[in-house]
């Protein structure tokens, strides 16, 4: 956990200034990295909160700073390779 207590902090500020939640700034950014997330949701506020997500963009600068504490993962055997 110690180790994305950096990127979450940087998603809190950033979805502060949005005025939106975490989550939908890390859907942002996956989308801005041209990921498409696949989300799935159990409560109408979750379906809300995720539509946040879209029409609009982070700024190239917000997203330097997601990646500037971000870590670069691994991928294993496991992962389904498409």
């Amino acid at each position: 956990m110690e180790e994305i207590k950096p990127s979450l902090a940087m998603l809190k500020r950033i979805a502060k200034k949005h005025n939106i939640s975490e989550s939908a700034v890390a859907l942002n950014y996956n989308m801005c990295k041209g990921i498409t997330p696949v989300v799935g949701v159990r409560k109408p506020q979750q379906a809300e909160d995720n539509s946040k997500t879209l029409g609009w963009r982070l700024s190239n600068a917000e997203i330097l700073e997601i990646d500037a504490v971000s870590f670069e993962g691994y991928a294993t055997s496991l992962w389904q390779q498409g």
